[in-house]
């Protein structure tokens, strides 16, 4: 076996220890055909080199991986920078006011916008960035807003705004002059939870406003915003309301429809005229509402809990069952269950139709504990009227006959 020749251009740097030297003196020797002497000589720098020369390998090792790590870092950052640099960035990650609980669940403002009322749920505040998808939805942005005399109008609102939508035009108008500003803000504060704000921005807004198409929305901005002030969800989930605040966003219903009618309005107005005890009025724009819409089952949910309180037992529980035929999500269920609940909360005693009517709810969604526990509480309430007392004990016998109607 041939050992292999020697590096003798590139020999290692001096040391201290004299391994270079002995490797210098087998490289002579092996020039001078010594071979055994050489090897020998060679052994010996190996000996005395090959641990420091391991470290400094590791050591070379470990800086190069060191530099390839600094430099992909440095390489992603770069690209990072130039991306959100050069093109838009998603907006509303950096202006996020509440995360949501769940992507299945709605938020009590989008919960508003669907049904006229925040039944059920957690209340939690919503996202910029639904908050905006949704007006520009519901308002068909980038339409000309134009003032008597064609001067166009910009509100004195919060800055934020105004860069919001400046900066993430593209899921609404590029331009600012498109926008309704003063409705926008209107709305966009009211989402915050500033609704005192809220109020301000649109009260204002209302003493400069001649159109009556703005005027319209501006009285709903302002009603939702009055709403919203008198609405409080309790750790039980049930609502409690300030029936002052409550008439001021009636009042401000009545100004919308004359302006603007919407059918959310007239359906808002049974929910407010209700809560007021004005139970004539709270009929007559509820009717109204599924007279435009009849998919509306919250208002149905409202005439069953109004007739239910006035007596009409029939009545109540035909408008109950037309919710359930129709299939709804198990949202619509929980909020028809809360206003029952209310009931019994507010009127201790007075209204045991109500656990009827929650057990028959309760049946509807699957939930056989809730449903079997006040349809008990029901049979056992004094003055129970004998034909529902039997319907009772029938849906606690068989379930399933409640779902099957």
């Amino acid at each position: 076996m041939t050992d292999p020749s020697p590096d003798t251009k590139h020999p290692p740097e001096t040391d201290s220890n004299g391994a270079s030297s002995h490797y210098r003196r087998g490289n002579r020797l092996f020039e001078q055909k010594a071979w055994e002497q050489a090897l020998q000589e060679w052994r010996r720098a190996l000996s005395l080199w090959g641990p420091g020369a391991g470290r400094a390998a590791g050591m070379a090792r470990s800086l190069a991986m060191l530099r390839a790590v600094l430099l992909l870092l440095t390489t992603v950052c770069a690209v990072y920078f130039l991306i959100f640099t050069f093109f838009p960035r998603d907006p509303f990650d950096l202006f996020m006011i509440g995360a949501r609980q769940g992507t299945e669940e709605l938020s009590w403002w989008e919960r508003f916008l669907e049904t006229g009322r925040p039944g059920g749920g957690d209340q939690h505040k919503m996202g910029v960035r639904e908050w905006w998808e949704r007006m520009r939805d519901r308002f068909g942005w980038g339409q000309d807003n134009e003032l008597a005399g064609g001067e166009r109008f910009r509100p004195s609102i919060d800055e934020r705004w105004a860069e919001l939508l400046r900066r993430y035009g593209r899921w609404g108008p590029m331009n600012l002059t498109d926008l309704d500003l003063k409705v926008v803000s209107g709305y966009g504060l009211t989402a915050q939870g500033d609704y005192e704000r809220a109020v301000e921005v649109v009260r204002d807004a209302l003493e400069d406003a001649t159109d009556p198409e703005q005027k319209g929305e501006l009285y709903q901005v302002l009603a939702t915003a009055y709403y919203f002030q008198g609405y409080r969800q309790q750790k039980d989930r049930l609502a409690t309301y300030d029936l002052n605040l409550i008439r001021l966003s009636a009042e401000a219903y009545e100004q919308a429809i004359r302006f603007r009618p919407q059918v959310i309005s007239f359906g808002n107005l049974g929910w407010t005229y209700y809560l007021l005890g004005e139970y004539r009025l709270s009929e007559q724009y509820s009717l109204r509402a599924l007279s435009f819409d009849d998919t509306l089952d919250y208002v149905r949910l409202n005439l069953g809990l109004l007739y239910m309180v006035r007596g009409d037992f029939r009545k109540s529980f035909n408008f109950y069952r037309k919710v359930a035929v129709r299939f709804p999500a198990d949202e619509v269920f929980l909020g028809g269950i809360s206003d029952l609940k209310e009931v019994l909360r507010d009127l201790p005693g007075r209204h045991p139709f109500a656990h009827l009517m929650i057990g028959y709810l309760s049946l509807q969604r699957g939930d056989l504990p809730e449903a079997r526990r006040n349809l008990r509480l029901y049979l056992a309430a004094p003055g129970g009227d004998g034909a529902w007392q039997r319907l009772a004990q029938r849906w606690l016998a068989d379930p399933a006959s409640a779902v099957e109607g």
